[in-house]
């Protein structure tokens, strides 16, 4: 079989014996290529974006970013194939069917992983390496799994030309929106986010952004002095930024401030 006719893989999972034991039985298809293995939903998007893999098999519980939110960065048509590897309720495993994206449940049996393959390698062929109802399937796990199960953000993923790049948040001053678009800012250039602003509110950790406007975050950190101005409490950041609080929400940046 020419290497071009194999399917190519990524496995990401933070439990050592579970990913070599998914790599163990992926191997035992021939027509199947491990590209890559991660650790995390960080690493995972680094190998994704390095190797351009066919299919990728995400652990749900990751360090960085879950495996649900590794699925939700890739987008576009080089995404591949997205395989869920969890040991969820059955609530969660129907979400995923009727999202097209398959899943394969801990402990994995080797008769189930080898019907996910023959499903992944057919979709492949046909080229079409995303279900049409993927983007949907994402937005419904942002709004719902991704809100029960999320952890802290450490890191801020951005897209950053073809990649997505993990900004730590210590190096990000700014987080706003503009024409539609969520927008990071670090070392004087802007990323563009994937969260929106509320999502990114009840993820970062305790006290250290805060809303100063419907369209912005802003990291306490960042602040070098502020001040009213004209009635409006405006914010003076060591990049020189200026950024004005609403009236709404002046009274909590000054109180956090304090």
């Amino acid at each position: 079989m020419s290497q071009q006719d194999r399917l190519r893989v990524v496995i990401a999972d933070d439990e050592p014996r579970a990913r070599q034991f998914l790599e163990k039985l992926l191997g035992e298809h021939e027509d199947v290529e491990v590209a890559g293995v991660a650790k995390g939903g960080g690493e995972a998007l680094a190998l994704i974006a390095r190797h351009k893999p066919d299919a990728v098999f995400l652990d749900i519980h990751m360090p960085d970013l879950s495996g649900l939110e590794v699925a939700r960065h890739l987008k576009g048509d080089d995404a591949p194939i997205v395989v869920f590897v969890t040991a969820y309720d059955q609530h969660a495993v129907e979400a995923f069917e009727l999202a097209a994206l398959d899943y394969v449940l801990k402990p994995i049996r080797r008769e189930r992983l080898g019907e996910t393959v023959k499903r992944v390698r057919t979709e492949a062929a046909a080229g079409a390496k995303r279900s049409g109802n993927a983007g949907a399937v994402r937005e419904a796990l942002a709004n719902e799994a991704l809100q029960q199960h999320a952890q802290p953000l450490h890191r801020l993923p951005v897209r950053h030309r073809r990649e997505v790049k993990l900004l730590d948040l210590a190096e990000v001053p700014l987080v706003f929106s503009r024409d539609r678009l969520v927008l990071a800012r670090s070392e004087g250039k802007e990323f563009l986010v994937d969260y929106t602003l509320q999502e990114l509110e009840s993820r970062l950790p305790d006290g250290m952004f805060v809303r100063v406007h419907r369209g912005a975050l802003v990291n306490l950190a960042a602040i070098e002095s502020y001040g009213a101005e004209d009635g409006v409490l405006v914010l003076r950041l060591k990049d020189g930024t200026r950024v004005e609080a609403s009236e709404r929400r002046a009274a909590e940046v000054r109180r956090k401030l304090r």
